[in-house]
């Protein structure tokens, strides 16, 4: 009997590092399939849709809605194409857009934006333009613009902070990889965190942020719905 104990032991090993590395390829292959093609994670750097979404919150993408034709609510997530960013969508295909002073304009009507906000108190009326050919203020006036089909316009919430529609132009359907549903967890980075790429840099955030856990982690916008 203990002659075969050997054997059993190599055979019984052998069985468990088939079972991890099994559980592993297919762990693996449902993580890539549900960030690919369900929901994605992604974290927002910059101030742009504040104060819907903040800085250092970390969301969770709708894909599946979007994918599948489903297309409840606001915002989207454009990708642009290689950087993904956070905005919303104002102005839908073949729909009339006009900014006045601050105020988008859908089809000759006002649009009613509750979640907007406008920091920097020059917004300028309008009235000025387009008649002054020399004046190109895209951050608070247009001229009126029509939404091409299969586009769309977004902007973000922080109207004076965000790089958008009004200077990239219109958002082509086929970039727009989903909807932020909810905040997973929201931590306080600093504001110029997402320039940090060199290693040392990258390192001392991520040791930061071991450390600060508990007291930066805004615990009130984990599991807070995206609206």
């Amino acid at each position: 009997m203990k002659e075969n104990e050997p054997q059993e032991t190599s055979a019984k090993q052998e069985s468990t590092l088939r079972e991890y590395f099994v559980t592993t390829v297919v762990c693996t292959i449902f993580a890539l399939f549900v960030t690919t093609f369900v929901v994605h994670p992604m974290t927002v750097p910059t101030p742009s849709m504040e104060p819907t979404i903040l800085v250092g919150d970390r969301l969770l993408i709708d894909k599946f809605s979007f994918r599948n034709g489903y297309y409840p609510g606001l915002p989207l997530a454009p990708n642009n194409p290689d950087t993904l960013y956070v905005k919303r969508a104002i102005g839908l295909p073949g729909e009339e857009l006009e900014i006045r002073g601050g105020t988008v304009y859908i089809n000759g009507s006002a649009l009613e934006e509750p979640y907007k906000v406008h920091r920097d108190s020059d917004l300028d009326d309008g009235r000025n333009y387009p008649r002054d050919p020399h004046r190109s203020n895209r951050r608070n006036n247009t001229t009126p613009i029509e939404i091409p089909d299969g586009n769309y316009f977004v902007m973000g919430d922080n109207r004076d902070d965000s790089a958008d529609s009004r200077y990239f132009g219109f958002l082509p359907r086929s970039h727009i990889v989903g909807r932020p549903l909810v905040v997973f967890w929201s931590y306080e980075d600093a504001s110029d965190a997402y320039l940090k790429n060199s290693i040392p840099e990258m390192l001392g955030l991520y040791l930061e942020r071991i450390v600060f856990f508990v007291t930066r982690t805004r615990w009130s916008r984990m599991g807070h719905v995206v609206s």
